[in-house]
Formats: C-alpha cells, sequence, structure tokens
C-alpha cells in the first residue's frame, strides 16, 4: 500500500492559485423559482401555528387534543435502494473496534417507495411502503389524508 502524501499548506494554495480555483470565494444562493412560495410558506406556517394553539389549549385544560382533529405532514420519497448485508454484523470488541462492524458487500433487493406521516397533535407515526411507485397510488394516499385533515367549515 502507498502512504498518502503530507501536503503543506503554502502547496495547496499554489495549486489553487495557478489553476485558479477559489472554493473559499463561491457564496452560494436559493433561486425561488414558484412564484407562489410565499403563500405556500405561509400556509404551512399557520398549520404549525394552529397546531401550537391546539395544544396550548389542550395543556391548559389538562386534556388531550380531540380525536376528531388530525394534522397530518407526510412526505414522499420514492426509489429508495432495499439492500440485505450478506454477512452478519461483528459486535463491539476492547481494542479491536468500538462500534458495530459491518461487511461493506450487500446484496440489492431493487427499491421501494416511503410515504410517511407524522400525526402533528399526537406525535404517531403513519408509514407505507410500496414495492413499486406509481402516482394513482400516490395520489389515493394523498386524498384519504386530505379527507382526514380536512377542517370542518362553520358558517357565522
Amino acid at each position: 500500500m502507498h502512504a498518502s502524501p503530507t501536503w503543506r499548506r503554502g502547496t495547496v494554495c499554489k495549486i489553487l492559485d495557478q489553476e485558479e480555483v477559489k472554493p473559499h470565494k463561491v457564496r452560494y444562493y436559493l433561486e425561488c423559482r414558484d412564484p407562489e412560495f410565499g403563500e405556500k410558506m405561509a400556509e404551512v406556517l399557520c398549520v404549525y401555528r394552529k397546531v401550537k394553539v391546539l395544544k396550548k389549549a389542550a395543556a391548559r385544560s389538562k386534556t388531550k387534543p380531540s380525536d376528531k382533529v388530525a394534522i397530518i405532514s407526510y412526505d414522499e420519497k420514492p426509489g429508495i435502494q432495499a439492500i440485505a448485508t450478506t454477512s452478519p454484523d461483528l459486535p463491539p470488541e476492547p481494542g479491536v473496534h468500538a462500534t458495530f462492524a459491518r461487511d461493506h458487500e450487500y446484496k440489492r433487493h431493487g427499491t421501494v417507495s416511503l410515504l410517511a406521516g407524522i400525526d402533528l397533535l399526537t406525535g404517531k407515526v403513519h408509514a407505507l411502503v410500496k414495492d413499486r411507485h406509481r402516482s394513482v397510488s400516490s395520489s389515493s394516499s394523498s386524498s384519504s389524508s386530505t379527507r382526514l385533515t380536512q377542517p370542518t367549515r362553520r358558517s357565522t
């Protein structure tokens, strides 16, 4: 095996100067590509404020939030690699390795899609794992949770 070379700071600076590379002078920015971003952000923040108000009211009256109200925040992560180890993990051994050791080899089992949500009032986590990603199944899950979370409108 080759030992990795030791680079001095001056050498690195000379190389960067010669190539006109200035990573320390790069400024990052976030470009807003959605013209309705401000409205959407305000709507989400209002939901979280409503959750806070409901939790405070429940704490003052020393009761749990109503079971009739569910505010669920969910997200979808399609295309997660499903992998398995080829050998069991090795437990920690003093003087050898301080944490569990895992072999670098793994077996692929395709991909899965995860739809996860959390009830913001109770903290209960809901998860759905599918072998395939279909926009139809995603929208049907979305509509069923939307039915749960749609507030009842009252005329005043």
